[in-house]
């Protein structure tokens, strides 16, 4: 009887396994590496030289290499948990607060700045269940002057729309993020497109997913690393309407890869 349920197990053990996102598997691993600083604690690891920090998996552990550069390595709470004055670890799960409140405690406060100057507050202290791909505060530090510049120069259209597009109409946990998938955000419909690595990485619309599953009482949040933008260009559009892509567009449309075509 015994042989009989462990060979009953093992298809399903496969299935569990298997089913799992490559960020699930890394997210997995992080808690792994973490376990002996505390309860709910992630090792990251850094890119030397950069604010960059990743989960981490097997290999890039070991080799204390991401895409070849060297790492340091460091504890943080898990997503959804965080620490207690005079206790190991991350014991103690984040409160349960609104959209607007949660962007001041993951580190997305001047989204939540520019939420309010946009008069997105209500929006997103209100009744409701959405998405919102917050960008991180080196995000907005990062973007052009010109660009910030026009968004907060017209804060109740440009920069409520922009904010608008980082969100979606209901609850996404990163497990419903699935690869390849697509969203209708929250202005005139215009889709985000999620993308998933190998190395356990999350994009939506190019953005990398850092803080995500950061729960809320009205939805999700998930932390960014830019400020996404619209993308409204194939590989085959660019090909076609480009005059200097002439030798890349007959090896494109001879090649057998021709068909898979994604937008950027």
């Amino acid at each position: 009887m015994m042989k009989v349920c462990v060979l009953l197990l093992v298809p399903v053990l496969l299935s569990w396994v298997e089913s799992r996102s490559p960020y699930q598997a890394v997210l997995q691993h992080s808690r792994i590496r973490g376990r002996a600083q505390g309860p709910n604690v992630c090792a990251m690891q850094q890119r030397k030289g950069t604010d960059k920090k990743y989960f981490t998996n097997c290999k890039q552990w070991y080799h204390r290499k991401i895409c070849g550069e060297p790492t340091v390595i460091s504890y943080e709470c898990c997503p959804g948990y965080e620490k207690i004055p005079g206790e190991k670890g991350c014991p103690a799960a984040l409160p349960l607060v609104n959209i607007y409140n949660t962007l001041g405690v993951v580190g997305a406060s001047t989204t939540q700045m520019y939420s309010e100057r946009a008069e997105l507050r209500p929006e997103i202290e209100g009744p409701g269940s959405f998405t919102f791909f917050a960008p991180s505060n080196e995000a907005w530090a990062a973007l052009p002057t010109e660009l910030l510049d026009a968004l907060v120069s017209n804060v109740n259209i440009e920069l409520l729309n922009a904010l608008h597009y980082h969100m979606v109409d209901r609850r996404l946990t990163s497990e419903e993020l699935k690869h390849g998938a697509s969203f209708a955000s929250m202005y005139q419909d215009l889709h985000v497109h999620i993308q998933h690595y190998s190395n356990g990485v999350v994009t939506v619309n190019c953005a990398r997913l850092i803080k995500p599953d950061q729960h809320a009482t009205n939805g999700i949040v998930h932390v960014v690393d830019r400020v996404i933008t619209a993308i409204s260009n194939t590989v085959n559009t660019l090909l076609e309407v480009d005059d200097d892509l002439e030798t890349l567009r007959v090896r494109h449309l001879h090649s057998p890869s021709s068909s898979y075509i994604t937008k950027f």
